[in-house]
């Protein structure tokens, strides 16, 4: 496991202390959204636990999804946005976020540090970031491993500093991660906030696995009102389709503030450059 270390942040990002570059490094190369099976089924988490239906007002009265092997209380409710989204934008939004990825626009960096086995470890230090850099592709259409990119030093590093490993899989939470994807024709960043990851650690240094987490969706609703270019109907739909479907971390009042979501992702080894 990880040696403890003076890190400021805990759970949270560091803001004061920079650590080195991370033991192990690997580069998202593809994320698709989980989806839902016309079984109500979904492969995402147990983000508030509790198990909802429409009768629970600590989940706005949503029905939980329920996990592939029939874990109750699965909380995925932007499964229930995505077709009004892509029927919206008359296309499927995957595409538009692996060109982001291709193109080096959205380059997620997961980190590990203190790894004795990766088969069983109780405690690693895990570190997920944003790189800079214009990646190589391959014939498959996904970034080719073994590159070396830029950290982005506009965004503050999030930071796990105890993951666990059990049998070859890490499971970290929670974290904050910033994401800026394309919707519309226009980018809009999204902070998935109080998020867990579950990762299988390839015997080639790469991770196939899942992220889940809530989105804002006052803050959601304020980045699309700012957008140039996609008509007035865009944003009252969006503002109608979050509030119906938040189901997260209820107000006062009763109404959700968050909208959970989950994403499935590859990621290949990688590389930072030295600082200097």
């Amino acid at each position: 496991g990880v040696e403890a270390a003076p890190v400021a942040g805990g759970c949270g990002s560091s803001e004061d202390e920079e650590l080195p570059p991370a033991d192990e490094l690997a580069v998202l190369r593809e994320m698709r959204f989980v989806r839902e099976d016309p079984e109500g089924v979904s492969d995402a988490f147990d983000l508030d636990g509790r198990a909802s239906d429409e009768n629970d007002a600590g989940g706005c009265y949503h029905q939980d999804f329920v996990g592939p092997n029939g874990e109750p209380g699965i909380d995925n409710a932007f499964a229930n946005v995505l077709p009004a989204l892509e029927l919206a934008g008359g296309a499927a939004i995957e595409p538009l976020i692996q060109n982001s990825i291709n193109d080096g626009r959205l380059l997620l960096m997961i980190g590990l540090d203190g790894v004795d086995d990766r088969r069983n470890d109780d405690c690693v230090r895990l570190r997920i970031s944003r790189g800079i850099g214009e990646p190589a592709v391959g014939g498959d259409g996904l970034i080719l491993p073994g590159q070396t990119f830029d950290s982005d030093p506009s965004l503050d590093e999030s930071i796990v500093e105890c993951a666990t490993i059990e049998d070859g899989v890490l499971r970290g939470s929670p974290f904050s991660l910033r994401l800026e994807l394309n919707i519309f024709d226009e980018y809009i960043d999204l902070t998935l906030v109080e998020s867990v990851i579950e990762m299988e650690l390839l015997p080639e240094y790469g991770y196939v696995g899942r992220m889940g987490g809530g989105v804002d969706i006052q803050e959601v609703k304020d980045t699309v009102a700012t957008l140039d270019g996609i008509g007035d109907e865009i944003p009252v739909l969006m503002e109608t389709v979050l509030d119906l479907n938040a189901d997260l971390v209820p107000d006062t009042l009763g109404n959700c503030t968050q909208l959970s979501v989950a994403f499935h992702f590859s990621a290949a080894t990688a590389f930072f450059f030295a600082d200097d």
